[in-house]
């Protein structure tokens, strides 16, 4: 419910500071409930993002004043709503996902909720039929999923040598890329940890039951096991192993499950 009146919003479109002033008066609770929602995660809020976003939501109110074309103040609030969720959403992504196009990020995000918040599974649904008009390339899922785990600073300490001194990602990244440690940028840290997630992936499947693993790979099309993963049926792929569907599916939940609880532990480093 709004106490905002027509008259006021038909003055604030023409420009008339008081009525401007109460349009943002009425609309903040709104802007930082909006916020504080697209700042929470399952991990918590991030009361950090909560400010930007309330900023970002200001920001599109003051815009949309002028833009709405209704009349009563029901469809107002309406259209500001609308808004908000837009900036914020956009803003969202482009934090929590930066480098990769906004469709992708939506993309993903698409991919998430049908995945019940499993960035990992999101990145297979991705490439799936599942998405429908929206199913993503492979390469361009893999790039929303580095782009949702996020990245960490270079001066992100991540143990100590042998005389004690703290050794930085910055210090892990410059060896394995063969460039010294001034000289480092995004680039160089998205190639080693490239190489971490390819190498954290084949160790955390090795790990895994035989079926399992198997079962994983003919998923994602990891060599030496051809990929089994969009245009395969379960039958096929239990024909292959000398299996059954049931014995496919029930690998598969179970691998997926114990890879995700020994990929996170083993990632945390990174």
């Amino acid at each position: 419910m709004t106490h905002i009146t027509a008259a006021e919003i038909s003055a604030a479109k023409n420009n008339d500071l008081n009525a401007v002033t109460r349009v943002i008066e009425e609309t903040e609770s709104l802007v930082v409930g909006r916020a504080r929602s697209y700042a929470t995660r399952s991990d918590g809020t991030d009361w950090g993002m909560v400010d930007d976003l309330a900023q970002a939501g200001r920001m599109a109110v003051w815009s949309s004043i002028a833009k709405f074309e209704g009349e009563s103040p029901a469809q107002f609030m309406a259209y500001i709503d609308r808004a908000l969720h837009s900036a914020m959403g956009d803003m969202r992504r482009e934090t929590k996902q930066p480098g990769v196009s906004s469709s992708t990020a939506k993309d993903f995000e698409l991919a998430l909720s049908l995945a019940g918040g499993d960035p990992y599974e999101a990145a297979r649904i991705g490439c799936t039929e599942e998405m429908g008009p929206r199913k993503m390339t492979r390469d361009r899922a893999n790039s929303a999923l580095v782009a949702w785990l996020g990245t960490l600073s270079l001066d992100h300490v991540v143990g100590v040598d042998e005389s004690g001194e703290a050794v930085s990602l910055a210090d892990v990244v410059a060896e394995q890329v063969s460039v010294p440690v001034d000289l480092l940028d995004a680039c160089d840290y998205e190639s080693a940890r490239s190489l971490a997630i390819r190498s954290q992936v084949h160790r955390t499947l090795g790990a895994l039951g035989v079926r399992q693993c198997h079962v994983l790979k003919a998923d994602h099309g990891i060599a030496p096991v051809r990929d089994y993963g969009m245009n395969s049926t379960d039958a096929e792929l239990a024909e292959d192993m000398g299996a059954t569907s049931k014995q496919v599916r029930e690998a598969r939940s179970k691998g997926r499950k114990r890879f995700r609880e020994l990929y996170q532990a083993g990632a945390r480093a990174w």
